[in-house]
Order: structure tokens, then sequence, then C-alpha cells
């Protein structure tokens, strides 16, 4: 439990409810959240969790606060336990590794990090990028033999032997281990990276409503599966003209 013995120098428990509110009703009015009316006021504090306004709702009589239905509305443990988790995730750090900083069984921060990445994809899908946007693509091969930590090649002091996976011709897919990563850029800064099956003109125009909102301007090249679009103010260049 090293980290959490000075987790109250970065924060404590007011500052932490503080950062959750601003984080819930930034983008609309406070609010019921289970009959979503207006007509709400304060009706004191829980004596079990520090810094958590409690809130009465006039229209169907019953109180909430900034975490009712959400996944932390009947957790047992303090959000700062959540916030600590949260952040480790972020650094990609393994389930054993959140375990022994949080201080729970490792079942348990397994069943955490599935439900804070299942609630980060729920928001990204969520969101639309503005603006005119820019779109390309490309094929990763799956695996990483023979490449070195930091990128590029493995210095081996021999000629290698050529025994890595090799790309079979054409477009990549699932079924070649070459799966499609396509990036949309919106030119107001926003980028949404999507790692698809194929590449084909069902599977594009998906990942297009998804990442860009119906009747914005998209920039791509002139490859068919883009110039298919249906529902944007298309323009494309052609790389083969030197555009």
């Amino acid at each position: 439990m090293p980290v959490l013995s000075h987790l109250h120098q970065l924060f404590n428990a007011e500052q932490c409810q503080a950062s959750i509110h601003t984080l819930r009703w930034k983008d609309r009015p406070l609010q019921c959240p289970r009959c979503q009316s207006p007509h709400v006021g304060r009706w004191g504090t829980y004596h079990y969790r520090p810094g958590c306004t409690r809130y009465w709702c006039q229209s169907c009589k019953r109180t909430f606060h900034d975490l009712t239905n959400t996944r932390l509305h009947q957790s047992k443990r303090a959000l700062a336990y959540w916030i600590l988790a949260t952040f480790l995730l972020c650094l990609a750090c393994a389930s054993r590794r959140i375990a022994r900083a949080v201080g729970v069984q490792i079942s348990t921060s397994y069943r955490w990090g599935g439900w804070l990445r299942h609630a980060a994809l729920s928001y990204a899908m969520e969101r639309h990028f503005e603006g005119t946007g820019e779109a390309d693509a490309l094929y990763h091969t799956a695996g990483q033999k023979g490449q070195a930590k930091q990128g590029g090649k493995k210095a081996l002091g021999r000629r290698a032997r050529g025994r890595r996976k090799k790309r079979e011709p054409g477009r990549g897919h699932y079924a070649k281990d070459r799966p499609a990563m396509i990036a949309w850029v919106s030119r107001q800064g926003a980028v949404v990276i999507q790692a698809t099956k194929d590449f084909t003109v069902q599977t594009v125009q998906k990942a297009a409503e998804v990442a860009v909102r119906t009747g914005r301007r998209l920039s791509t090249d002139s490859a068919s599966r883009y110039q298919a679009l249906q529902g944007y103010a298309h323009a494309f260049v052609n790389h083969t003209q030197k555009e």
C-alpha cells in the first residue's frame, strides 16, 4: 500500500467529489438521474461518503447524488481507490500491479478494469467530432517478433533468418492477421482511431458514422471505399496524380 499512503498529499475526499460533480454535470444542468427532472435541491450529506452532496428530487420524491446510476453508486470502496485504479489503468498497468497498489484481490482488480474500459468505450462511442475531418487507413501486421522495444529493427549482430510473419498480398483483414486501422482526424484537433475487421464499404461506412457526425465535410484519398461513403460532403485527393 505504498502508493495509497501518499494519496492524501495529492487530493482528499472533498476534492474527489468536487471533480466528479464537475465531470458529470459540465455538459448539462443538474437534474435527477432517474426521472431527468430539473427540480432538485440540496438535501444534506452522507456520513459514510465525505464530501458527497445529497440532492432531493421534487418530482419523483427520491434522493440521489453525483454517483447515482453509475458503477460507483453502491461501491464500498472510497472514491480515492477508484481514481487510483483509473490512473494506473491509463498507464497500462496490469491487473496484478493495480491490485497491489490499491489493496484489493486480483479478481476485483480485473473486474474493475473491465468496468472502466467499458465505460471509457461507451463514452467514446457516443462522441462525434465537429467540423471538417480527414481520414486515412493502414494495415497493421500482428506480432512484434524481431522488433526492438523502442521500435524499429532489433540489433542481432548477424543476418536475420527472415522467419517473421509474412504479409500476404492484397488488402489486410483479421483472417490475414493484418487488421485495418482507420484514423479520423478533425481539423479542430479531435482524433478517433478504429481497428476494423476489414476495409469494405460497409465497414468504412459504419466506422464513419461512429466517428464523424453526419453532414460534415470529409476529406480522404481516392480509395473506392471512401468514395462510396454516404451522408457526408466528401472531397478527395488522387495520390497517383501527385495531388
